[in-house]
Formats: C-alpha cells, sequence, structure tokens
C-alpha cells in the first residue's frame, strides 16, 4: 500500500516517468497482497491485485536514493544486509520528523539532503531510539484498518512533497 501511494504522489508531482518505487519486505517472496489492502487501494483508484511481495537483498537497497519503511526494525535489518543503506534508510515518519524542519529547496543535491537528515544517526544509538514507526493494521476490524490507511496515504503525500521540494 505505501509503494502505491507513494509512487501516484511522486509521479503525479514529477511525472511517471522519473520514478521509480518498489515494495520489498522480508517475509516470504511471491505473496499476493492481502485482500483489505486490495480493498483499500481500490477505494483509493489504486489497483494492487498484481502485486507479488518480494525480498529485500543488499542489491535492491544499494545505489537507491532513499528507502523509507514501516518500521524501525526494518531500517535495522536493512543496515545487517548493507552497512552503507543505513545512511539513506528511514521509517516514513521518521523522515517526516527529520525533513520537515529542515528547507526543502537546495543546492546540495537530492542524495546530499537524504543523508544529512541521517548524518548524526550512529547504529548503537539507533538500536535504542524510540523512532516513529507505522503501524500495521494487518487483520484488525475494518474500521480501525481503514483508520490506518488513512493515516499511511497522509504519511505518503507528505513525503512526496518534502522530496519533491528537495529537488528543486
Amino acid at each position: 500500500m505505501m509503494a502505491a501511494m507513494f509512487e501516484q504522489g511522486l509521479g503525479a508531482r514529477l511525472g511517471a516517468d522519473r520514478v521509480l518505487v518498489q515494495s520489498a519486505g522480508f517475509g516470504p517472496p511471491g505473496l499476493p497482497a492481502i485482500a483489505d489492502a486490495v480493498a483499500a487501494m481500490g477505494r483509493r483508484n489504486l489497483d494492487v491485485s498484481a502485486h507479488r511481495s518480494q525480498q529485500v537483498t543488499a542489491d535492491l537497497v544499494q545505489g537507491v536514493d532513499v528507502v523509507l519503511t514501516a518500521e524501525r526494525d526494518h531500517v535495522v535489518k536493512i543496515a545487517a544486509l548493507s552497512p552503507q543503506a543505513f545512511r539513506y534508510s528511514m521509517t516514513m515518519p521518521e523522515f517526516l520528523r527529520l525533513a520537515s524542519g529542515l528547507p526543502s529547496g537546495n543546492s546540495q543535491g537530492l542524495t546530499d539532503w537524504l543523508q544529512s537528515l541521517t548524518a548524526d544517526r550512529s547504529a548503537s544509538a539507533y538500536l535504542r531510539a524510540d523512532v516513529d514507526e507505522i503501524n500495521d493494521p494487518t487483520g484488525s476490524a475494518a474500521r480501525v484498518f481503514e483508520r490506518a490507511v488513512v493515516e499511511l496515504e497522509q504519511q505518503c503525500a507528505e513525503t512526496a512533497q518534502l522530496l519533491c521540494g528537495a529537488l528543486r
């Protein structure tokens, strides 16, 4: 869901041909999106019915601009796969907190701007830190699931806006 909403938000601002958003996780590969996610995205005119899960690999996170995750544990696992990726991996709520305090238009370039967000972060401190996360609504009642999707939708829109501002 996060990838579909984020891709839509970035594509609308930058043009779909300039954006590559990938979804990967730590569960088994090849699983379809759950029915609740397909329905929630369908209500937003996003079709995720063909989605199949893929696993995060070191190769997948090398050379990308940013890795945005739902949970702190995902950032830790990504750093274990690729220590360099720790500098540009954040939970989406963490990104929003860090980026909202900085000017969006800058001359340092997107990669440097993104890495400046985590420049003062150490791996050992991160393991003990209280990091904002996105709650996984899987298995929740329909109202709770939809409320979580609305929150995720808002965070994806805010993230897309901040990233597009950093490109200016």
